[in-house]
């Protein structure tokens, strides 16, 4: 943040760009640079070392780029262009120790692990480690095949978390923080037809809430930090109640805790609404408070404000950005101004 007035707030997607945009008080988005980046459809920023890296979701290969950037100075050129180790890469992660990276390939099922440098850039022209996950799930449609949808780093930063939309499951491999390679320890297994896609952990880190994108539903999931195992626990709704046969297509997105940890929030397309939980029992369980429109269409990313007064929600569908004023205490969300134009935006960063 370069003043007290402004916040800023990374836009990823398709098509060409990471797009800085400068957010007000009240919400009011506008244009401040960009990155020329081709397609990069999740970011991750190196705030220290002034550092954008951005998957680049294609195929058959896809890459990770990265450059230099600051608010103040915007975007410098794209120096690094490297095979992200798989097809479609669709997240990642930076180590918290600043040297390493962890990418998520989702048509290949792959999990790839990047050296970086001294300046917070990707090291050599390929992966250092490779990890290809196995298996299927019940929905021949979308688990054909292993599909890394996400990676997480664990409170700790022991641990790395891939959530797999095509096993139904979360693997858990640990780090090992000298070589800076992962090893198989322990993995979380959801029913057949879940298809997880993204996870969140609540602060306390004894439990992380999974977003379950083929049977939309959040899933409440013990942890344990000290020996990197998790279990799934009991699943809430992400949607208004509905006919579940008449609606067998979710494609739920995006989950986030609020940093006070009282309140979860969740995106689901298909109906284009955000769901909103009350965080009860230590984070043991999720009560929906609400069921909101996201204001456009195909809510891919949401995030929330630092300070928790604002969410965001990226609408790839309808090329928008909405915002919504977060209650203090209810967690209830209401929108406020305008939304924002920026062509299918899929992720969502502040920084």
């Amino acid at each position: 943040m370069v003043d007290s007035a402004n916040s800023y707030l990374l836009v990823g997607g398709y098509g060409t760009g990471v797009h800085c945009l400068r957010y007000d008080a009240d919400g009011a988005l506008s244009p401040v640079s960009s990155v020329d980046i081709a397609d990069p459809s999740y970011v991750a920023y190196d705030s220290t070392r002034g550092v954008l890296t951005a998957v680049v979701e294609q195929e058959p290969a896809g890459r990770v780029a990265s450059a230099r950037f600051t608010v103040a100075d915007g975007g410098g050129a794209v120096r690094d262009q490297t095979d992200s180790g798989g097809a479609a890469p669709c997240h990642l992660a930076l180590h918290p120790d600043g040297t390493t990276l962890f990418v998520a390939n989702y048509v290949s099922g792959t999990v790839a692990v990047f050296a970086l440098d001294a300046e917070g850039r990707v090291a050599g022209s390929e992966p250092a480690q490779v990890i290809q996950h196995s298996g299927s799930g019940p929905r021949t449609d979308r688990q054909e095949g292993p599909h890394a949808h996400q990676v997480v780093v664990s409170p700790s930063g022991r641990w790395v978390l891939a959530v797999d939309l095509g096993t139904d499951a979360v693997y858990v491999y640990s780090y090992e923080s000298e070589s800076g390679r992962l090893s198989a320890q322990s993995h979380v297994q959801l029913p057949g037809g879940s298809g997880p896609r993204h996870l969140a952990f609540h602060g306390s880190g004894n439990y992380f809430y999974l977003l379950n994108e083929i049977s939309w539903t959040v899933a409440v999931c013990s942890w344990d930090e000290s020996t990197g195992v998790g279990e799934a626990g009991p699943e809430v709704p992400s949607r208004a109640a509905v006919d579940r046969a008449a609606s067998d297509r979710a494609w739920c997105a995006a989950i986030r805790v609020s940093a006070d940890d009282r309140f979860v929030y969740a995106s689901n397309r298909i109906d284009d609404t955000i769901a909103v939980f009350a965080v009860v029992d230590d984070g043991a369980r999720l009560e929906q408070i609400e069921v909101v429109p996201a204001g456009g269409s195909w809510p891919r990313d949401i995030v929330l404000s630092p300070d928790g007064t604002l969410l965001f929600c990226a609408n790839q569908h309808s090329d928008s950005i909405t915002v919504f004023r977060v209650d203090a205490e209810s967690g209830r969300l209401t929108p406020v101004g305008t939304p924002y134009a920026v062509t299918t935006p899929a992720s969502l960063l502040p920084i």
